[in-house]
């Protein structure tokens, strides 16, 4: 008995070792996951090209090294052990040119950085022209698969030696990892390339406008972005919305909500309505503080919601098919107080992505929501 108790209070006080990422930065792995991904590099050209730029499931873009002899490197750390079997590297560009010349793959055992696997990028082939001539050409490798056979591993880095680029800089197009047949997901890649459903919108800076965020005077948690600002083309300076900003699908998709019978709450309804669910659970929303509102199935598992609209614009019915960046109706604050006093304050955009039936922000805190919003629509604050 004292020998299983023992046992038990050794059990309760083991944590498990873990590597120091406190100076990392991360990204979350997958839509609605707890588990963060952490990445260091050796350096990084600018903001626009630090590490992310390789693991954001994007090849157009890059993670570029600040300019020097090297050597460069990329670290990748899942933070626990991760069975693997193979990574696939796309060199990336720098200026429409190739920077590296070859890498190692390297592990990371007992605190020792190892070479696993070198790459050359750089080869030659030989074309014989009409018989008579032969032809030497360069080749280069655009994509790199690394057949791992099967490993443990927490942690691993694409290092590219001294003298090992072209002009000094290294840049990394993409990082795959994957468990036999599966890519792991850095990002749910269904979600790449939504168009911001406000032209020239900015995202929000306060935690308040982002999901989880509470809502004291409903009794809930905030599940969408409420967007307030924009810009011009000529210009960054924010611009508040109104009811004449146009409201746009974020993607192809159809219509499985319109709200055209929507009426609004007089203030008494709607100071009811908040008292009741600011004591108990919403079980049915008949009146939603969520206003007039549009919805559309994207038709891969991601449905975008669209609240608080002035008005829905007039080829918008359940049922009809729209084009991603189409105007579906205008901003508004239709479901607030202020639509329900007659009048114009609080006038913004709550928006909402659901996937696979959770809202996006789902059991995440609500800084690694700011990075996943900032990856969806390439936005930075």
């Amino acid at each position: 008995m004292l020998r299983t108790l023992t046992i038990l209070l050794l059990m309760l006080n083991y944590t498990v070792p873990q590597r120091d990422n406190s100076e990392k930065r991360y990204l979350v792995f997958g839509s609605n996951t707890l588990q963060k991904i952490y990445y260091a590099t050796s350096s990084n050209f600018s903001n626009l090209h630090e590490g992310r730029k390789a693991i954001d499931s994007d090849k157009e873009s890059s993670w570029v090294s600040a300019r020097g002899k090297g050597p460069h490197w990329i670290e990748i750390d899942f933070g626990t052990k991760r069975v693997m079997s193979k990574i696939v590297v796309y060199p990336g560009e720098k200026d429409n040119y190739k920077t590296i010349k070859y890498f190692t793959l390297q592990f990371l055992y007992q605190d020792e950085w190892f070479d696993y696997a070198l790459i050359n990028l750089e080869g030659k082939k030989n074309l014989k022209l009409l018989n008579l001539i032969d032809i030497s050409y360069g080749t280069y490798k655009d994509r790199v698969e690394i057949d791992l056979g099967g490993i443990d591993a927490s942690a691993f880095r694409v290092f590219i030696p001294k003298y090992a680029t072209r002009k000094g800089y290294a840049a990394i197009a993409e990082i795959e990892t994957y468990v036999g047949s599966n890519k792991l997901k850095y990002f749910d890649e269904r979600l790449l390339g939504l168009c911001f459903p406000i032209k020239n919108g900015f995202l929000p800076e306060s935690s308040h406008h982002y999901p989880n965020a509470p809502r004291g005077y409903r009794g809930g948690k905030h599940v969408g972005l409420d967007i307030y600002y924009y810009h011009t083309d000529d210009s960054y300076m924010p611009i508040k919305v109104n009811q004449n900003t146009p409201v746009l699908a974020a993607d192809d998709g159809i219509v499985i909500r319109a709200d055209w019978k929507y009426k609004p709450m007089s203030p008494a309804q709607w100071q009811n309505q908040s008292s009741y669910y600011q004591k108990n659970p919403r079980t049915f929303v008949k009146r939603s503080f969520g206003g007039r509102q549009v919805w559309i199935d994207h038709q891969n598992g991601i449905v975008t919601t669209y609240n608080h609209l002035s008005r829905i614009d007039s080829s918008i019915e359940k049922g009809s098919r729209v084009s991603k960046g189409e105007r579906i109706g205008w901003v508004g604050n239709s479901g607030l107080l202020g639509e329900a006093q007659g009048k114009n304050y609080g006038m913004h955009l709550h928006f909402e992505i659901w996937i696979d039936g959770h809202y996006l922000g789902y059991g995440m805190q609500i800084e690694d929501i700011k990075r996943y919003f900032s990856w969806i629509f390439s936005l930075h604050q």
